[in-house]
């Protein structure tokens, strides 16, 4: 039986600083999405691209709704989308009304997925990982510096062992669940970073070692100089603000397996942990 431990004693960061990171990073791939679709280049264009039903993010069962029910067109439609989000994603960064706002986002990330064609991008397989990992946040709590805390003068309480332990099987689960995705489906509109930066033999393996618990902290390493690696090729062949929105995604996916690297000790779901620190 785990005995409780401190924040400092298993990591090399208290846990409410790893769920800080994460808070702040998926707020980031939200504010970044935002911002494209509040101030895109050409609206119309825009729109266009989204409702194209084969390779766009929006099916035309959800074109029918916001033009018909909504009486709005797709850009304005999109436009405000835009705007909810950079709302959103600042609010949430900055720590105010935390674990509601984790939901919001999380089910903000989970109707990318639904709102998108039949035909399926598995590449959207990222957002519901990032729904995941919003979930945790919510599980998890708000993480340290969070400004309604500090306005209210709030004290931050120890989490406790159990919400760790759920928070820590939130992110495994939505981190093996896109590599896995990512490695069986992977010609056409399904190649994404995740699939055509790595053999995808090793994606896969990651992927059910995340989800077996098979030495999950490594394989959680791994990912992050992975993820990392895709974002920094990202800004290096596409400039920062490309290479950011294109790797957007991964930015999230990163802050989630650096999450676990750290604090996976305390995931007692696992099927063979590998050596644990003591405590």
């Amino acid at each position: 039986m785990s005995t409780h431990t401190s924040d400092r004693g298993t990591s090399l960061l208290s846990f409410d600083t790893l769920v800080f990171i994460l808070r702040a990073s998926l707020a980031a791939v939200l504010f970044m999405g935002g911002v494209k679709l509040a101030f895109p280049g050409d609206a119309l264009g825009l729109a266009a691209a989204y409702v194209d039903p084969d390779t766009g993010w929006i099916a035309p069962f959800f074109v029918d709704q916001i033009e018909n029910r909504l009486g709005m067109e797709v850009h304005t439609f999109l436009a405000v989308q835009g705007w909810l989000e950079m709302a959103v994603a600042v609010l949430l960064a900055l720590g105010v009304r935390t674990r509601t706002l984790a939901v919001v986002a999380g089910l903000m990330f989970w109707a990318f997925a639904v709102a998108n064609p039949v035909v399926g991008e598995i590449r959207l397989s990222r957002d519901i990982a990032l729904a995941a990992l919003s979930f945790a946040v919510a599980v998890g709590g708000p993480g340290r510096w969070t400004l309604e805390g500090r306005l209210r003068g709030w004290e931050r309480g120890e989490v406790s062992d159990l919400r760790k332990r759920a928070t820590l099987l939130v992110v495994r689960s939505g981190l093996a669940f896109t590599l896995i995705s990512s490695a069986l489906f992977t010609s056409g509109v399904m190649a994404t970073h995740l699939n055509q930066t790595l053999p995808v033999v090793l994606v896969l393996l990651l992927g059910l070692a995340l989800a077996a618990g098979v030495l999950p902290r490594w394989a959680a390493a791994l990912v992050v100089l992975w993820m990392l690696g895709i974002v920094v090729w990202g800004v290096a062949s596409s400039g920062l603000l490309g290479g950011l929105d294109s790797t957007k995604r991964e930015v999230g996916l990163a802050a989630g397996a650096f999450l676990y690297a750290l604090a996976g000790s305390r995931d007692p779901w696992v099927l063979f942990p590998g050596r644990r620190s003591s405590s």
